[in-house]
């Protein structure tokens, strides 16, 4: 499977490049003053069908410079190459990389982890709205679109000053990172490798290569880490037992949890306990 940073051929491209009359009719993209008014605060709208949004757009364009992309691949690499002030994105993009997979992206990315990304959505279920706000989304804002609604969400989340843009983040640590911070909010309840992939947006196996590659550690060992680093704290500052704490950090028998953690630090998890109880 090709990791996404691989497609060469973006069909955005033949969107906006195409149809850049009937875009500048349609939402009032201009692109003269997203690349050459820096002061006019910049808009990027990412969108299977931009059409449906006409409303919304004709509303923001009175106000800001709009930019677009028809799929999360090229929103993210607008975004990356961009930089606009905000990104309005959907939920529900053509290939592997939804909204939200694309949301996490651009927050893995010290170059775009700072601009706002505002969400919109079909999905209206609070279960739903969790989710796009735990992939790093400033908002979520539920279809049916209210165009002065999403106007006023945009004011509130655009940024009062630009602020400095950290180096370019290599397209394979956007992946690891944006995985690293899955692991770390899901320790507990940890979805299978190939899940975990594609929320991210790569394949399992590419998941795997990155992560030895990049952090020298196979993917399982680097969550096991994490696993043991989040047990610590709970055993020296809490009354949990021992098996609650394999549980509460993702361990699916107390047997496991002994066995790395005697990997790790040498003794048993109750051992440790008792040596940091007597200040050791």
């Amino acid at each position: 499977m090709f990791s996404i940073w691989q497609v060469v051929a973006l069909p955005s491209q033949r969107f906006v490049h195409d149809s850049t009359a009937d875009m500048q009719e349609m939402s009032g993209y201009d692109h003269a003053a997203f690349e050459g008014h820096p002061a006019r605060q910049r808009l990027l709208v990412v969108a299977g069908q931009p059409a449906g949004l006409r409303p919304v757009t004709g509303l923001l364009s009175t106000r800001f410079a709009l930019t677009f992309a028809t799929d999360g691949l090229s929103g993210v690499h607008r975004a990356q190459g961009q930089r606009p002030d905000l990104v309005l994105m959907d939920t529900c993009l053509p290939g592997v990389v939804d909204g939200l997979v694309a949301c996490r992206l651009l927050k893995a990315d010290g170059q775009t982890a700072a601009i706002p990304v505002l969400l919109m959505s079909d999905l209206t279920e609070p279960d739903d709205r969790v989710r796009g706000l735990e992939a790093g989304a400033a908002d979520y804002i539920c279809k049916p679109l209210w165009p002065a609604e999403v106007l006023a969400r945009v004011r509130v989340h655009l940024p009062d000053a630009a602020l400095p843009v950290p180096e370019p983040l290599d397209p394979e640590l956007a992946h690891v990172s944006a995985a690293k911070s899955l692991i770390e909010a899901q320790l507990a309840t940890l979805p299978s490798a190939p899940e975990l992939a594609r929320q991210v947006g790569v394949g399992a196996r590419r998941l795997r290569e990155l992560f030895r590659r990049h952090t020298g550690l196979t993917l399982q060992a680097y969550i096991s880490e994490q696993r043991i680093r989040a047990s610590l704290p709970l055993l020296e500052k809490t009354s949990m037992s021992v098996n609650g704490v394999a549980f509460e950090v993702g361990f699916r028998t107390p047997g496991n949890f002994s066995t790395a953690f005697r990997a790790r630090t040498g003794m048993t998890p109750q051992a440790w306990r008792r040596q940091r109880a007597l200040g050791f």
